[in-house]
């Protein structure tokens, strides 16, 4: 016989489980569970999206980074003929913006300098006067005139060593590798491919099979009309160019050319401009340390785009040139904004570069904070080279990266959200824009803010935004 106990207990459960009443006593519309196929995808996907996009490495150096009063930045711009010359002149602009959102004090920025060799643009912005904020000297590094280089290729050339750089990625399978990743920005990389050989391919069967179903065709006129075919698929191509100019056709296959060619080492001119950068951005760490007295509180390199990589070649090289020397030196930091690191570091013939990697990871001298976006087509989210890139020390041993989600869509408007999430490349600008709602990620919060950017990282301060002001 049952006792009270376990009667009262199943009647209790029984009641749980019963669908709501409404308050005329019609049944509460009960919530059907999602599929199971839908649950499993979920839970691959969501461990990936939220773990990875928030982590923080085993050891750091510092929990309690001092405030920073003077900041110098090193910023490098992505794969843009024009960003280099235009950077300067659009972060003047958003930084209007945000004084203007969150009610900031003011900020004397000063005229832009260009150097001799036109390889850098420099301007400063002075703290406000309540004190809300750090003095910063802010340098573009450019390398405008290799991207320009690269996108003036002849037409065949560039045809050519698309053809050599998908091969290679076939042979090592780098589409899945680079698909776990981030699959819009693996197939907006294998969009060129897709148009130059296999639409044309499929054109040729389709019209050579089209020819024999209305004729049969001997040998000789099957080849003849494979030609005429391949004619034809070569004009139409031909006639849609400036078409697929308006779409970045030209401008992502440069771009998935160079890749290939900085993984495999095929890249001498960006080899000596990161040369040229890290001997630049040690120059000034040499000149701090002879004057402690004008040194900035942080270095800070930032990198965007296919910056990213650049930024952490120059970052690793800096590290390799300042070896074990303990003198006094500016705390260095570097950040790395929507970057497609995995293109570069997974081909097998890239070991210089995951070396470099590897000793930024191990490094406890340089604080490494790499923001994503999965709302982002051109960057590679989830992407850790703690375990991703086959590192030899264990993982419990690193100091690098800091992995932070850039929260761009809690950051901006859903009107504007709806319109920018299919134009990939507007979208990819929003890591360098301000603010419409406070957020963890804060561009010029993090460039000018009082916060060192372990500090930030790990207890951002985020401003709160002021009401418009209203027409009398």
């Amino acid at each position: 016989m049952m006792n009270d106990g376990s009667r009262r207990n199943r009647l209790r459960r029984r009641a749980v489980e019963e669908p709501a009443r409404s308050c005329n006593g019609a049944r509460a519309h009960r919530r059907r569970r999602p599929p199971q196929c839908f649950r499993v995808l979920r839970s691959l996907s969501d461990p990936m999206v939220r773990g990875y996009l928030s982590f923080t490495p085993f050891k750091l150096r510092d929990l309690h980074p001092a405030p920073v009063g003077r900041r110098h930045v090193f910023f490098i711009h992505g794969f843009d003929a024009r960003s280099g010359i235009r950077f300067p002149a659009f972060f003047k602009r958003e930084l209007g913006r945000h004084t203007a959102r969150f009610g900031t004090m003011p900020r004397a920025v000063s005229e832009i300098r260009t150097s001799a060799d036109g390889l850098s643009r420099t301007w400063t912005v002075g703290p406000p006067a309540d004190g809300d904020g750090a003095a910063v000297c802010c340098e573009t590094l450019i390398w405008s005139d290799i991207v320009h280089a690269d996108l003036s290729r002849p037409v065949l050339r560039q045809l050519a060593l698309l053809a050599r750089s998908v091969v290679s990625g076939l042979a090592q399978g780098l589409f899945f590798k680079t698909a776990r990743f981030g699959w819009p920005y693996t197939l907006l990389s294998a969009f060129p491919f897709f148009v130059v050989f296999v639409a044309p391919a499929l054109l040729i069967s389709a019209g050579t099979a089209l020819f024999a179903v209305l004729k049969p065709l001997s040998p000789m006129e099957t080849v003849w009309a494979a030609l005429i075919c391949a004619v034809a698929a070569g004009a139409g191509l031909y006639a849609i160019r400036k078409a697929l100019g308006r779409l970045f056709f030209w401008h992502i296959l440069s771009i998935r050319i160079f890749f290939w060619q900085h993984a495999t080492g095929r890249r001498p001119d960006y080899e000596a401009r990161i040369a040229l950068f890290s001997e630049r951005i040690l120059t000034e760490l040499a000149q701090w340390r002879a004057h402690p007295a004008e040194a900035p509180d942080e270095v800070m390199i930032v990198g965007h785009s296919l910056g990213a990589a650049m930024a952490v070649e120059v970052a690793a090289r800096i590290l390799a040139r300042l070896g074990t020397d303990d003198r006094p030196l500016p705390r260095l930091s570097l950040v790395t904004l929507g970057s497609g690191l995995p293109f570069v570091a997974l081909p097998k013939e890239a070991v210089g570069i995951r070396a470099r990697i590897a000793s930024l990871v191990y490094s406890d001298r340089i604080v490494w904070c790499d923001y994503q976006a999965p709302q982002d087509w051109l960057n590679c989210y989830g992407f850790n080279p703690i375990f991703d890139i086959g590192l030899e020390r264990p993982a419990f041993l690193a100091h690098n990266p800091l992995i932070r989600s850039a929260g761009v869509k809690d950051r901006i408007p859903e009107c504007d959200y709806k319109r920018l999430r299919l134009r990939p490349f507007h979208m990819h600008f929003q890591f360098l824009k301000a603010n419409f709602r406070p957020g963890e990620y804060d561009f010029f919060e993090m460039i000018l803010g009082r916060q060192s950017l372990l500090g930030r990282a790990l207890r951002p301060n985020c401003r709160r935004p002021v009401a418009p002001a209203q027409d009398p």
